[in-house]
């Protein structure tokens, strides 16, 4: 059994074993008699269901936690609104494969995680998170690669079905794209992602962030970092780059400051900035895409109106 760590990437609490939620039903002389019934995790990721809200309520953006399935790799993010457990957000962790991971094989810590967010289950940040901690120095700023992909439009939240048959975990993106992973080694086998080996290089100047790239039909904007929020415009006081896929279209990534999509600048009484989206909808990325990048974004843009109008 693999033994999950919960790192500084995370920023998530252990959580304690799966709650019991209680029904109400009637017996046949008409009282109401209730019954406990446990929550099902696999059954909750594989659901797929729209954003619920636009917004992240402020009381929720860091209100989660973390819960075990009884798939050795798979965990889930969870909160409580109204002491009713809900799904923000699953990971896969691969902590030795042959192909991605073989150093875990040799010994233990090495690992790359997939983290699919979707705090208080709103459209404004929803994400994959990408960290190969590599385990050389045991240090976590040295050691720790990130790497985010934020999938545009955002018509569902991720979602996780589990097909025994075929030995695989079916993860849906928010562009309603499928993504692969083995269910035995955790890596990615199929669909509109790609990854490479973990980069074990010793020198954490030439080691590469995770290579997981996006082969879709849509927008990804991706942005890495070496121990720190690859959201930042500026790390180190080296100015940083985001790049923006759009393969069925452009063979060619554009690069544009992450300035113009995450506000880089503290709320008064923060220390640092909440790296938040500066834009509302996915309509007003696409336009600074466009503007920042020359790029036609009209089929995007399309099939981003049809999603609005599905919502209203």
């Amino acid at each position: 059994m693999r033994k999950f760590a919960i790192t500084g990437f995370a920023l998530l609490v252990a959580a304690c074993a799966p709650m019991q939620q209680t029904t109400v039903s009637e017996n046949n002389s008409g009282t109401s008699v209730r019954k406990a019934q446990r929550f099902d995790s696999i059954s909750e990721l594989a659901e797929e269901a729209p954003p619920e809200r636009d917004g992240i309520r402020p009381s929720y953006r860091y209100d989660r936690s973390i819960g075990a399935t009884n798939i050795d790799g798979l965990r889930y993010f969870f909160y409580e609104p109204g002491g009713e457990r809900e799904v923000v957000g699953f990971s896969v962790l691969n902590d030795g494969s042959g192909k991605v991971n073989p150093v875990g094989l040799k010994r233990k810590g090495a690992r790359r995680e997939y983290a699919f967010h979707f705090a208080d289950r709103a459209r404004e940040n929803i994400y994959l998170a990408v960290n190969d901690d590599v385990k050389l120095s045991g240090r976590f700023s040295h050691d720790n690669m990130f790497r985010e992909l934020h999938f545009f439009p955002r018509r569902q939240l991720p979602s996780m079905e589990v097909d025994h048959g075929k030995g695989v975990l079916e993860v849906t993106l928010p562009t309603g794209e499928e993504v692969l992973f083995d269910q035995d080694s955790m890596e990615v086998v199929g669909g509109a992602l790609r990854e490479a080996p973990i980069d074990f290089n010793r020198s954490r100047h030439q080691r590469r962030n995770p290579e997981v790239r996006y082969q879709g039909q849509f927008l990804a904007i991706t942005v890495a970092q070496r121990g720190e929020a690859p959201r930042r415009a500026k790390v180190w006081g080296q100015r940083k780059f985001a790049e923006v896929h759009y393969p069925a279209k452009y063979k060619k990534a554009c690069k544009l400051s992450p300035g113009h999509i995450w506000d880089q600048k503290p709320k008064p009484g923060d220390n640092d900035p909440k790296l938040t989206m500066l834009h509302k909808s996915d309509d007003e990325l696409f336009a600074i895409v466009e503007r920042r990048c020359g790029w036609d974004l009209s089929a995007l843009k399309g099939d981003s109106a049809q999603i609005a109008e599905a919502g209203r």
